[in-house]
């Protein structure tokens, strides 16, 4: 990019930037203009001891800009992105470019709403269909087309959706893929009111998606390393499929404290580069029960993805670029920064498992509940590789490249554990209401070479403590304590941060993650971390110095690599 042109753009975001700080708080009648800004930059230092590696410009940033403007039930709004010298593990999944890759307009009534340009939408929990934007792990993956939903009658509700994928920065134009699909719902409480007078919940609902590839290439296979070449086996243009379909169908049913979910999903099949080409057909079920009353819950959880990996083109294999649905991670999410380190990456190819949440009050006012009762929370979760059977063919040609690739049992459990986690967590609010305290146990067991590309599994107990004191009204400190134990990968670490907060403007923390335990003595190193933030209104302001160890980041299952790093940060967020 010429010096010519960063100038243009960085006059392009000053102008939109000014414009909208001026007249976006104000109201012309029913018309109304809004939108938010986001920055997020870094300077980076090398660090050869952690792995920070030179990096060409030090200093690098990710920004962009939203508008909206409304007018009754009309909307229309743009979004402008400057990731020209992106912070560098944006840089290392491909996410680097500028300009507008979001723009829409909208219209909605009672009736029906239209959408054209990009949109996100989702049907039922995903297993088909998940347009979404997850700015932390730099996913984006809206469609650029047209959607439309109805509602003709009180409890029915229809959607429709056409449209190509965002791949990142890269060009609309010149695609040969696109993807549609229509989902219909029935609220049976708003259709039969008896039914909601009752006490019962009950919803179900049904989708078709259909992704479609133009095919104009064989494909050649080398069954020797397993890899892809072209002197080898092959599979003809004109038997891959080009229209590639999957539907699914759900229910919720509830009563009182009781409440079931459940969606199976189902894709035809599909060769592609993460499943070796073969033309087994996917299949997932998702399953969740719930009971809750005073002082008590339970919550159950059941997943099966087989060949569910399903994206608008067959060769991407990287992060969730161009990926259509989404399975579901069912696993309790943490915000603990070491067991965060091994969070579960749900796999959509290839993973059975099931989750148990148990919720107690011990009663307030009691010798141990004490005035404001004492939670409890117990937490199991157990993820395999689902069952796998070579079909014959598969073992006459040595390879599962052009054929069914494998039978497998429905629930069956696979020979190899991908990850467990036995969790317990007590959280008590001393009488005086300025003290809570939490404390947690995990006994967490990872495999890294499935999902982080590492040998070996991973052993460990986590024990954390989350110490609060509330000084005054508006003054706070925290003590968050971390000790993650364990012989295997990096070993032993121990986590420290303390927080002090003048609410509701100035937040202030020091932390260090000490990986004492790492059998090179070189490498048992401080990860510490600085950081303040001042927040006025519908602004926010953040600076921050320190080190980034290198790991994976995720959110509900779906991650993304973090290359180690070291430097000093500053984040601007508004809205206007």
């Amino acid at each position: 990019m010429t010096s010519t042109s960063i100038k243009r753009s960085l006059i392009v975001i000053a102008l939109l930037f000014s414009g909208i700080w001026a007249y976006g708080q104000h109201q012309f009648g029913n018309s109304r203009i809004s939108g938010d800004f986001g920055f997020n930059g870094m300077y980076y230092i090398p660090d050869s001891i952690i792995g920070a590696e030179p990096v060409d410009s030090k200093v690098r940033g990710n920004a962009f800009m939203d508008l909206l403007y409304s007018n009754g039930g009309f909307s229309a709004g743009m979004r402008y992105e400057f990731y020209m010298f992106p912070l560098i593990d944006f840089e290392k999944i491909g996410y680097k470019g500028q300009g507008i890759k979001y723009f829409f307009a909208d219209y909605t009534n009672k009736f029906v709403s239209v959408t054209a340009g990009n949109f996100y939408e989702q049907f039922g929990n995903g297993l088909t269909l998940r347009a979404y934007e997850d700015r932390q792990l730099g996913i984006d993956n809206s469609l650029l087309g047209a959607r439309i939903k109805l509602t003709p009658y009180k409890g029915i509700y229809l959607k429709a959706v056409w449209g190509m994928e965002r791949d990142n920065f890269e060009p609309y134009l010149g695609r040969k893929d696109f993807v549609r699909g229509a989902d219909l719902e029935l609220s049976l409480g708003e259709l039969f009111p008896v039914i909601h007078e009752k006490g019962f919940i009950a919803r179900v609902g049904a989708n078709f998606v259909s992704k479609f590839e133009k095919s104009d290439e064989d494909i050649y296979f080398s069954i020797d390393n397993d890899s892809i070449v072209s002197n080898t086996a092959y599979i003809p243009a004109e038997k891959i499929p080009q229209n590639v379909a999957a539907w699914a169908a759900r229910a919720t049913f509830g009563y009182e404290g009781f409440r079931l979910d459940g969606e199976y999903a189902r894709k035809i099949n599909d060769p592609n580069v993460s499943n070796n080409f073969i033309y087994k057909p996917g299949e997932a079920l998702f399953l969740s029960a719930t009971y809750a009353m005073k002082g008590f819950g339970i919550a159950a959880s059941f997943i099966r993805a087989d060949n569910m990996e399903y994206r608008s083109q067959r060769w991407m294999n990287a992060n969730s670029e161009l990926m259509i649905n989404c399975i579901p991670a069912i696993n309790r999410q943490y915000s603990y920064q070491l067991i965060g380190d091994y969070s579960y990456a749900s796999q959509p190819n290839d993973q059975i498992g099931v989750q148990l949440q148990v919720n107690y009050q011990i009663p307030k006012k009691s010798v141990l509940g004490g005035k404001y009762g004492t939670d409890i929370t117990f937490n199991y979760s157990r993820f395999h590789n689902i069952d796998k059977q070579p079909v014959q063919e598969a073992i006459d040609n040595g390879s599962p490249f052009g054929t069914m690739g494998y039978t497998s049992k429905f629930f069956k459990f696979g020979p190899e554990l991908l990850y467990q986690d036995i969790g317990l967590e007590i959280s008590h609010r001393f009488n005086n209401k300025k003290w809570k305290w939490i404390l947690a146990y995990n006994y967490i067991t990872y495999n890294l070479e499935i999902l982080q590309g590492h040998a070996g599994m991973m052993r460990g107990h986590l024990v954390a403590s989350d110490l609060s004191y509330k000084i005054t009204p508006k003054h706070a400190l925290r003590l968050e304590a971390q000790h993650l134990y364990t012989k295997d990968d990096a070993g032993s670490s121990l986590y420290a941060m303390l927080e002090y907060s003048i609410s509701p403007n100035w937040f202030f923390s020091v932390g260090d993650d000490w990986n004492y335990g790492n059998p090179d003595p070189e490498h048992k190193t401080h990860y510490y971390n600085i950081s303040c933030a001042y927040v006025w209104n519908t602004t926010r302001i953040a600076l921050n110095f320190g080190k980034t160890k290198e790991g994976i980041l995720c959110v509900g299952g779906v991650c993304r690599a973090v290359p180690a790093s070291f430097g000093a940060g500053l984040s601007v967020t508004t809205s206007f």
